[in-house]
């Protein structure tokens, strides 16, 4: 019960009313996390958290951790200052929506962040990935996951293991990524279609993948 009332605190204190709709300014990761939580809770896992303004957040990780049913709206999240991305997403087994528009270009980790999510197959084409160094299992088994990364620029990469394990459905070419900043790239692509196309392998990472 006491939890309960905090969270309602909480919610009623960072919400605007205009009309019908609200608007919520969480200022840092406990913040959001609570109202992601609530919100969810009370309207269902498809709900619609554009509402959520998330501009002074710079730390996602685990917003959405082992939400296994979550699928819905954040496709208009600014989250241009987010910092840390690990596990923002992780174990969101159904989750597939359309995050294009994220503007990650201050991202400096992302491991973990998609991790398990099987139906993600959203368009990351036009991320600027370019300040991160940490990139392991960000898609370990996102099982539908193809987007076309090729022209991601992860020069400043250090740690790509298992950063498509298990992703059965992806074969982008990434034969042009500058990876030698590379620290680790075990199992790099082990158990995704993109090991059946080592000439599409980084050539740094691809003598594994040679029979």
């Amino acid at each position: 019960m006491k939890k309960l009332e905090r969270l309602k605190k909480l919610l009623e204190r960072n919400y605007n009313f205009k009309g019908s709709n609200y608007e919520y300014f969480p200022k840092t990761n406990q913040e959001l996390k609570q109202l992601v939580d609530g919100l969810i809770k009370q309207y269902g896992n498809e709900v619609d958290l554009n509402i959520i303004n998330v501009y002074d957040i710079n730390d996602f990780n685990k917003i959405f951790y082992d939400y296994r049913r979550f699928n819905g709206n954040v496709s208009l999240w600014d989250v241009s200052n987010g910092r840390k991305f690990e596990k923002t997403f992780s174990n969101c087994y159904n989750f597939n929506t359309d995050v294009f528009s994220w503007d990650v270009s201050n991202g400096k980790y992302f491991s973990f962040m998609f991790y398990k999510c099987r139906y993600f197959n959203s368009d990351l084409s036009n991320w600027n990935v370019s300040n991160s160094e940490y990139f392991h299992a960000m898609f370990y088994e996102c099982k539908k996951f193809n987007a076309d990364l090729s022209k991601w620029d992860v020069s400043n990469g250090e740690y790509f293991h298992v950063m498509f394990y298990g992703c059965e459905s992806f074969n982008a070419d990434l034969s042009k990524w500058n990876v030698s900043n590379a620290k680790n790239w075990k199992n790099f692509a082990v158990g995704s279609l993109l090991a059946k196309y080592p000439e599409r392998i980084p050539e740094r990472f691809r003598s594994d993948y040679l029979k």
